[in-house]
């Protein structure tokens, strides 16, 4: 697997202090991807390096999935790696949820690996999770999102390390790495599920990628090297659309403006890709919005002086000002006498008073012994969160379009309003309820319940601490 080891470093997947977490399922890409990163490992000799392999036992499968179970385990022994164990009810969590099982499958098992890492990271080094992609893996993502009406992000596939991510099978074809194990006198599990056409993946890897391999033989591969063509071809439009807005957009206070005329002028591909630098500036939501929301920056450039777009994903706020195309990571100010405001940021530590509300802030430290030996306490009107999932300033208001809860299992979102109707809260009661939002996501419907996304867990490293109150008129 001298290719595999190359990827590695030519990535820098693994360094000095890393925390690494493996997924093992038991199927022959994950037990080469364990035995490839404990060699280099041991070839190399990073200092300070753990790893973990992590198994999701998913609840489908009965006997076969629990002999899966026992072999990653045993495997682990062998290689004298340690291992952890996860198994969810999926079945019944997709029809609790209205999700595919392919999907909810899919969700838990990265909620696993991330919270396998967090934990493995406690004591500190850098996350890196590992999952056994390869070749075909590749060109079936690619081919998925092309039949989903994909733009050119989808197209570019899965990328060889990213953010924590890395896959150092990616561009190795499955055969290969069977072959591989067979020569080192390895067996590995088959999943049956994978044999079946019922999910989406599988129809393709049976059914459509054997098609085009009569077509052409080398046809996983020659998908897999267009999508690395497309990635280059969005690095380049990435800095152009960069450049352009160094050259032509002026930074003033939490904002970012530009000719509005001189960006309509642009090509629409450009266009998009200018908003996305300025958004990357901005830090303001960009993964929450979508193709609709982009298109209707787009079209704003074109709008009289004093077009507004306030409904965004992340707080942010879009309005044409004479001739400059203005954005912010908030709502101006002037903007807040139509809306459902006020709002307040709170300060850390702080105290703050708002129509007869009382919020006081905490910041405690919290070493991976205490959260892992006491237990949080559930208060209606004190919540602990843990402060370093929160991205940007915790503002208390009202509800705002495009409010959205991570729940359970999965941290999956549910839009405000949903939750809400779910809740029977009555409608006339849910413009008076106070929010703690980070963006569009809200951290703690106040009275009611804190989002997924933000709950202390095993590996928190700090606490907020927030306590809320009804101040009488006499100032107690």
């Amino acid at each position: 697997m001298e290719k595999a080891y190359e990827n590695i470093k030519k990535y820098r997947m693994i360094e000095d202090g890393d925390r690494i977490v493996a997924g093992l399922s038991g199927g022959a890409d994950s037990v080469c991807l364990l035995l490839v990163l404990k060699g280099y490992i041991e070839r190399e000799k990073p200092e300070n390096v753990k790893l973990l392999a992590v198994h999701v036992e998913h609840g489908i499968r009965g006997q076969e999935a629990q002999e899966d179970a026992e072999y990653a385990r045993h495997f682990c022994e062998e290689l004298g790696v340690a291992f952890r164990l996860f198994f969810y009810d999926v079945p019944a969590l997709a029809k609790a949820e209205g999700l595919s099982a392919e999907e909810m499958g899919r969700r838990v098992r990265y909620d696993s690996f991330r919270r396998a890492a967090r934990e493995l990271a406690a004591d500190g080094g850098r996350i890196r999770i590992a999952v056994a992609h390869n070749q075909g893996d590749q060109a079936e993502t690619i081919l998925w999102n092309l039949s989903r009406g994909s733009g050119l992000s989808g197209l570019c596939g899965m990328r060889m390390a990213r953010d924590e991510m890395i896959r150092p099978l990616l561009n190795i074809p499955r055969a290969r790495i069977e072959e591989w194990l067979r020569e080192q006198g390895v067996s590995w599990r088959t999943d049956s599920t994978n044999l079946t056409l019922e999910y989406t993946r599988n129809r393709i890897r049976h059914e459509v990628l054997p098609a085009l391999s009569r077509v052409n033989q080398r046809a996983s591969e020659h998908i897999a090297q267009a999508a690395d063509r497309l990635w280059e071809i969005r690095r380049y439009l990435e800095g152009e659309g960069e450049r352009w807005l160094s050259e032509n957009g002026t930074v003033s206070g939490e904002g970012i403006s530009f000719d509005r005329t001189v960006f309509g002028g642009l090509d629409t591909v450009l266009q998009d890709f200018v908003l996305g630098a300025a958004l990357e500036r901005l830090c303001a939501g960009r993964r929450d919005l979508g193709a609709e929301h982009l298109e209707s920056l787009r079209r704003l450039a074109g709008s009289q002086s004093g077009r507004e777009l306030r409904n965004l994903p992340g707080g942010l706020y879009a309005g044409i000002w004479g001739e400059r195309y203005v954005l912010r990571k908030t709502v101006p100010e002037m903007a807040n006498a139509s809306g459902n405001f006020p709002q307040r940021a709170l300060s850390i530590p702080g105290f703050l008073r708002e129509e007869g509300l009382a919020v006081r802030t905490e910041l405690l430290d919290a070493g991976p012994e205490r959260v892992k030996n006491e237990r949080i306490p559930e208060k209606k009107y004190t919540k602990w969160l843990d402060y370093d999932t929160i991205n940007d300033t915790i503002k208390l208001r009202r509800r705002l379009p495009g409010d959205y809860l991570l729940i359970n299992p999965g941290c999956r979102r549910k839009k405000l309003k949903q939750y809400f109707i779910d809740e029977k809260i009555p409608r006339a009661d849910r413009d008076r309820i106070w929010l703690l939002a980070d963006g569009s996501h809200i951290l703690w419907v106040v009275g009611y319940r804190l989002s997924e996304g933000c709950k202390v867990r095993a590996g928190t490293k700090r606490i907020l601490k927030i306590q809320v109150w009804e101040e009488k008129e006499d100032g107690r």
